[in-house]
Formats: structure tokens, C-alpha cells, sequence
């Protein structure tokens, strides 16, 4: 059973760098220690209900409120532009927009080799 490490003091600055590294390991342990959790925290996150209803709460915010602008980017540098085959031709005619297109290229079927 791990000792219950003592609360910091009311003004962060009385304690020192070490002091405050000292009580958050003492806090870790006594958060990985089971016998210490205190009896009604986090039962909630253990129960499959309780995802489903906090994937509905995440979902609800993002059609309410839009997805968060958080997410990380991933940028790559490639050599070059993409090759024209793989991109749709746009003709767009602003005074007649019936008569608007594009066109879409689907790539050929290689043939199988030799054998196959």
C-alpha cells in the first residue's frame, strides 16, 4: 500500500523544483496503487456504456460546433507535381452551366505478365 503524499502548499513558489518532482512521483504511485483510487473514481471509464456515451458527446460537438482545428498536419515533400494522368479535366462554361463537364480518366488495367 503506498502512503498518501502530502498536499501541496497553498502558494505554488514555497516549494522548490525537487519538492514539487518528489509529490507528482508520489502521486503516480499512488494513482497506479488500486487500494488508493478513491472508491467511485473513474468506474464510470471501465464500462462500455460509458464509451459509447462519450463517443456520442465527441460526435455531438463536432456537428454542432465543427471538428476542432487542433488536429496535426501531415506535410511531405515529394519531388515534383503529381502526374497529369491521375487529374480530372474541368471545362466549366459560366454562361451556359448545363453544358459544364468534367471529365474523369480511369487508369488502365495493366496487363499481367507473362505466365500469370
Amino acid at each position: 500500500m503506498v502512503d498518501l503524499p502530502p498536499q501541496p502548499p497553498p502558494d505554488p513558489e514555497e516549494w522548490t523544483d525537487e519538492q514539487w518532482l518528489a509529490w507528482l512521483e508520489a502521486t503516480d504511485a499512488a494513482d497506479a496503487d488500486p487500494d488508493m483510487r478513491p472508491p467511485r473514481m473513474a468506474r464510470w471509464r471501465d464500462r462500455p456504456g460509458s464509451s459509447v456515451l462519450g463517443a456520442a458527446m465527441l460526435g455531438l460537438r463536432d456537428a454542432i460546433y465543427g471538428r476542432p482545428d487542433d488536429e496535426a498536419v501531415v506535410v511531405r515533400e515529394t519531388s515534383g507535381d503529381p502526374p497529369d494522368d491521375d487529374l480530372p479535366v474541368v471545362h466549366l462554361d459560366p454562361d451556359h452551366p448545363e453544358r459544364s463537364e468534367v471529365v474523369i480518366r480511369r487508369r488502365r488495367r495493366r496487363p499481367p505478365p507473362d505466365g500469370a
